[in-house]
């Protein structure tokens, strides 16, 4: 009997083994699939932008300028903002999870007015036109540029004077004084985007209206070619992609890489990592939305590799901050929120 009794419960241990083991085994394959669906975020600069002034003669533009203008002058007329992005690092087959325009606003001759951004459907360029002085009247239009009556100057033209798009709004903000400004993600925003990453033929960009129902309502914002390369526009997609076998090896980084925070929302602290190529200085900062400096996390001479630092945001209040790294020249930017 005792004989029976050991060997039952022998049976019950290997059972009990074998239990063990195949939720161990199950847990490592829902890790390794975790790991194979890294969450990346992609900060897109405008690969072209330009401002539609109303003309009838369809020869104004300001395809090189430093500043776009949406909403109306002091007399009435009406002005537009196209913006293009480029999604092609973001890998094709990749789920996008949300999207963000980001915007610099530097002068208004109005008060707080709606600004929505809608799809465009039609191809437009931006040429070398460049206008003079604050830039709100326009310049010459030259070859390929986009203005209120053309797609392409001279010869190319809108079907509807002052731009093709859908009537529909992706996203919409409140723009009142200077700041940056960001319009949130929508279903219908995030949507977009997917579509320009699965058929990048239909990628024709945005094309931001303000309020056009009154006079002097005009905005003026940071056009791709600013100087100040924190202000330019940026398209932030936040997107699911499966990781490939070469993601997951350690390397030697071989160029400056600022990464997104993690956690992120966060309360009260995140840790920032970066990464260099080469023994080099770096500064680490973090801003508020009008871009004033409020902490600086990291200031000296780094070793070539990844590196990490901690940000406690304890003392600042919930909302939206972005964080840069300088080295060499070069400036890299992020954002990150504070939930309280």
């Amino acid at each position: 009997m005792q004989e029976i009794a050991n060997l039952t419960d022998q049976k019950e241990s290997r059972k009990m083994k074998r239990f063990i083991l195949s939720v161990i085994f199950t847990a490592s394959l829902m890790l390794f699939a975790m790991t194979l669906n890294a969450q990346n975020v992609a900060e897109l600069s405008a690969s072209k932008n330009n401002t539609l002034y109303e003309s009838a003669e369809g020869d104004l533009s300001n395809g090189k300028g430093v500043y776009i203008f949406s909403g109306t002058t002091a007399t009435g007329d009406i002005r537009r903002t196209l913006l293009q992005f480029d999604l092609s690092e973001i890998p094709q087959g990749a789920k996008i999870e949300s999207v963000e325009l980001l915007l610099e606003m530097n002068k208004t001759i109005s008060g707080p007015m709606s600004m929505s951004l809608h799809e465009v459907l039609t191809a437009w360029g931006e040429g070398a036109s460049d206008a003079g002085g604050e830039e709100g009247g326009g310049g010459d239009a030259l070859e390929g540029d986009a203005t209120w009556t053309n797609t392409f100057f001279p010869d190319q033209n809108w079907e509807n004077a002052g731009g093709d798009y859908i009537s529909s709004a992706v996203s919409s903000v409140d723009v009142d004084g200077s700041g940056i400004y960001t319009w949130t993600t929508t279903l219908e925003f995030t949507a977009l985007v997917q579509k320009w990453l699965d058929r990048p033929e239909e990628n024709f960009g945005l094309i931001l209206i303000g309020n056009e129902s009154e006079t002097g309502t005009a905005k003026r914002f940071s056009s791709r070619h600013n100087p100040d390369e924190e202000f330019r526009p940026v398209l932030v997609v936040e997107y699911t992609a499966e990781a490939t076998s070469t993601d997951v090896i350690a390397e030697l980084p071989g160029r400056i890489e600022l990464n997104q925070n993690y956690p992120n929302p966060f309360n009260p602290s995140t840790v920032i990592s970066f990464s260099v190529p080469e023994v080099t200085n770096v500064e680490i900062a973090v801003h508020d939305m009008l871009g004033r400096k409020i902490r600086t996390l990291a200031d000296g001479r780094f070793q070539a590799g990844s590196h990490d630092v901690t940000f406690d945001a304890s003392e600042l209040s919930s909302g939206v901050y972005i964080y840069t790294l300088r080295s060499g020249g070069q400036m890299h930017t992020r954002r990150l929120t504070v939930l309280k």
